[in-house]
């Protein structure tokens, strides 16, 4: 797992649903958590990796994958199979196929599927109709993004997680200066931490300053 799984809204200790910043998605995670087959779609930075990443800590026989499709042989028989970033399987003949034949092999009834993706199934391209037809019958759950107005007590969500010492003064001055993205925010503070630990140096303005090569105002 490296240090931008789930951008933003995973941290420097394990993936798990008590680090995941919930915000507006408490209804969504539920429908995850519980659904059969669910396609959980959302904007770059929104924290799919780390939901599926909770979710295979929570099943102990969970299978997780992102760079290939399940294995007909063995992975079919856990009680649930998490698929990442699937729209990025997609596109390659093989791997649809792959796809379509451990989805039609799959036993609804004990197996169920989490699949992340940033867009919807119907705005990914996929080469073979079948398995578009298929992956329609997910659920479908969008991973809301942190609103702009918590976007200061999500970075103290993570700085909190990863024991950073970061004072609100410091982080209403990032927010003033950087993109209020969530990838921005995340790596802004991934940037701090690495450097503040090289230089043994504490995250004050004038550090965050000079690091971030701010000019003066």
């Amino acid at each position: 797992m490296n240090d931008r799984v789930g951008l933003g809204l995973t941290t420097a200790s394990e993936a798990s649903f008590d680090t995941f910043f919930v915000g507006a998605n408490e209804e969504g995670l539920a429908r995850v958590r519980q659904g059969e087959r669910v396609w959980l779609f959302g904007e770059v930075a929104t924290g799919k990796t780390h939901v599926l990443r909770s979710m295979e800590k929570e099943t102990a026989d969970a299978r997780y994958f992102n760079e290939h499709p399940p294995n007909l042989n063995e992975d079919l028989l856990s009680s649930l199979l998490l698929i990442d970033d699937i729209d990025g399987l997609c596109g390659n003949e093989e791997n649809e196929y792959a796809l379509f034949a451990a989805f039609e092999a799959t036993n609804f009834e004990t197996t169920r599927w989490v699949v992340s993706a940033q867009r919807a199934p119907n705005e990914v391209s996929f080469l073979y109709r079948d398995l578009a037809s298929r992956m329609s019958l997910f659920e479908r759950v969008e991973l809301q993004p942190v609103p702009e107005s918590a976007r200061a007590s999500l970075l103290k969500f993570w700085a909190n997680d990863r024991a950073i010492g970061i004072s609100d003064e410091v982080i209403q001055f990032l927010l003033d200066r950087i993109p209020r993205t969530q990838e921005s925010l995340w790596d802004t503070l991934q940037k701090l931490d690495r450097t503040s630990m090289l230089e043994n140096r504490t995250l004050t303005i004038p550090f965050v300053r000079e690091v971030m090569g701010f000019e003066r105002r």
